[in-house]
């Protein structure tokens, strides 16, 4: 039972676990650990530092070493990684994590030393090794976890739009041999000759070390230059794409948790939380703003995600803060507002606009009698 307790513990601790105090400084301590192992393999290249580089061997066995322990840790801890499950059930979450991407790059970073410790020098092809523990920045960068989630999303349309490429590219290559072999035999000397001259073009890099000098050749040329602009354009509006759908998931669902956690909607079943999810906007207010005048109409209800503001009440001012919401008084009633909120500190709202929020009050009476509730208790406070 303690082995278990502490393994828990241990994977809390780790960057990707549950929210931990130590989970930031391992992140940072990761982070600084690739950092310097890239700097490291980068300066081993240069001429003029090779033989200090090559003779100090203290800082790539320091990186391995903290390389080794995060994956024995990791590999410790994986029967507490939820994300694990049924992702290959023979295996088991260890043989899981030990396959999966971040797996199999932890594992590799950790080559480098062992061929230290055998007594080689972690130079040429070995220093791809300290290279890839770029890839374990992606557990901690959000954009680089972003771009392998679109990518891996979108797979088998941008697997057609390569495919399609492919096959020009075959196809354009093989009519240019057969138009410019005869003019230039030792250029077009065979198809796999001319398929350079095909991703040359279809990129439109056009390197020029084989062009076409034949008036069938150019006009060939010409045309493989615009099918490679248009495809090559696919494959940038997949991922366009991609991204807004992807960034448009993520924000939804990151509404749906906050939604879900607020009181006023707690009970509520997983389809009226998603619904009330699509109807929110998120708006970001400095601190000191005043939101709602006193004696203005109501045209939104008011929902605190991350911040605190101050109602201006008689004969005290109260503060509202993460969790709680304003504004719904004069929405019930139809009235101007009875006081003004002024943020004290940067705030971030979700708003519920009028129309929504009528159209979701005539569908759901338990939550209006919670708003009315809510209402009714907050007049008795204020007089």
């Amino acid at each position: 039972m303690a082995a278990f307790t502490m393994r828990k513990q241990v994977y809390a601790a780790l960057p990707e676990g549950e929210e931990h105090r130590g989970a930031r400084w391992m992140a940072a301590l990761i982070i600084g650990n690739v950092i310097l192992a890239t700097a490291t393999t980068l300066l081993q290249s240069v001429p003029e530092l090779q033989p200090h580089m090559a003779a100090n061997t203290t800082i790539p066995l320091l990186c391995g070493s903290l390389f080794l322990v995060e994956f024995c840790l990791r590999l410790w801890t994986a029967p507490e990684c939820h994300r694990l499950w049924g992702k290959f059930p023979v295996l088991g979450k260890c043989g899981s994590y030990l396959v999966s991407f971040h797996g199999v790059i932890d594992l590799l970073v950790c080559v480098p030393m062992v061929f230290i410790l055998a007594g080689f020098a972690a130079t040429g092809w070995l220093s791809l090794f300290g290279v890839i523990s770029l890839f374990k920045l992606s557990r901690y960068v959000t954009s680089l976890e972003l771009v392998g989630t679109v990518i891996r999303n979108e797979r088998h349309t941008l697997m057609a739009s390569v495919l399609t490429l492919g096959l020009l590219l075959v196809v354009l290559s093989t009519c240019l041999f057969l138009i410019e072999n005869e003019a230039q035999p030792e250029r077009f000397k065979s198809i796999p000759h001319s398929m350079w001259w095909g991703i040359v073009t279809l990129t439109t890099v056009g390197y020029g070390d084989m062009s076409p000098v034949t008036l069938p050749g150019r006009i060939l040329g010409g045309m493989t230059m615009l099918i490679g602009i248009g495809m090559l354009a696919m494959p940038t509006g997949i991922i366009a794409t991609g991204f807004a759908n992807e960034r448009k998931r993520r924000e939804l669902l990151q509404t749906w948790k906050i939604v879900s956690s607020l009181p006023l909607f707690k009970g509520l079943d997983a389809n009226w939380i998603s619904e009330i999810s699509g109807l929110l906007r998120t708006l970001m207010v400095p601190a000191h703003v005043t939101v709602i005048t006193k004696g203005e109409f109501s045209t939104a209800l008011f929902f605190i995600v991350d911040g605190e503001v101050e109602i201006d009440l008689h004969p005290a001012p109260r503060r509202l803060k993460r969790g709680d919401f304003f504004g719904e008084a004069g929405l019930l009633q139809n009235k101007p507002r009875s006081a003004t909120v002024t943020t004290v500190k940067p705030t971030r709202f979700l708003v519920l606009g009028l129309a929504e929020y009528q159209s979701l009050i005539s569908r759901a009476p338990d939550l209006r009698r919670k708003l009315e509730e809510t209402a009714s208790q907050r007049t008795r406070e204020s007089r």
